[in-house]
């Protein structure tokens, strides 16, 4: 492969199909989903992966290059900026990204959701319930992360539940999968 032939398809920069083996062992028994969040202690810091209480619109550049709003009001994100990012003094102004939650459907069957908790979407993360509710989780997508001022996030949200070593493994593993693959820019 000559990667200096402008007809040439670039390959994924981390090994996609070991990327892929990691997430199925981590999904393969479903204990992960018994594990996937830890309830207390959240009031020490941010991290990558935290799920933040913070009603907010989806906002985006539209084709005319103006910003815009999904017309959805959201209640959850998640943190998907580095936890060093966040936990470090920058210069202002200091951004970080969070990516909405969007919840499923009551009426979702079932073998949807079976499909997304095995994470083989690149684009869409399966995000349980925490604490208690009959509600059947959330997915975020990857293509809707957007930007926020580190102190929007220390002083307009509130931490409602952070994810385990092995669940930030998951989701650090899918954003790297989804970020690496390799670019289709001749498919």
């Amino acid at each position: 492969m000559n990667i200096a032939d402008p007809k040439c398809r670039w390959p994924p920069v981390y090994d996609f199909e070991s990327l892929g083996e990691e997430i199925n062992t981590l999904v393969s028994t479903n204990e992960i989903f018994n594990i996937f969040f830890h309830i207390r202690n959240l009031d020490s810091g941010l991290y990558q992966g935290d799920i933040l209480k913070y009603p907010g619109l989806f906002p985006f550049i539209d084709n005319n290059g103006n910003i815009q709003v999904i017309e959805e009001n959201y209640d959850y994100w998640m943190i998907l900026g580095n936890t060093c990012d966040l936990d470090r003094e920058l210069p202002s102004p200091h951004l970080s990204h969070i990516i909405p939650l969007m919840p499923l459907d009551d009426n979702i069957p079932t073998s949807i959701i079976r499909d997304l908790r095995t994470y083989n979407s690149y684009k869409k993360f399966f995000v349980p319930m925490w604490g208690e509710s009959s509600r059947k989780g959330f997915v975020i997508d990857f293509t809707h992360s957007c930007s926020v001022e580190k102190e929007c996030l220390l002083n307009h949200t509130e931490t409602v539940a952070r994810l385990t070593f092995k669940s930030w493994l998951l989701l650090h593993s899918c954003l790297v999968r989804y970020l690496a693959r390799d670019d289709g820019r001749h498919d």
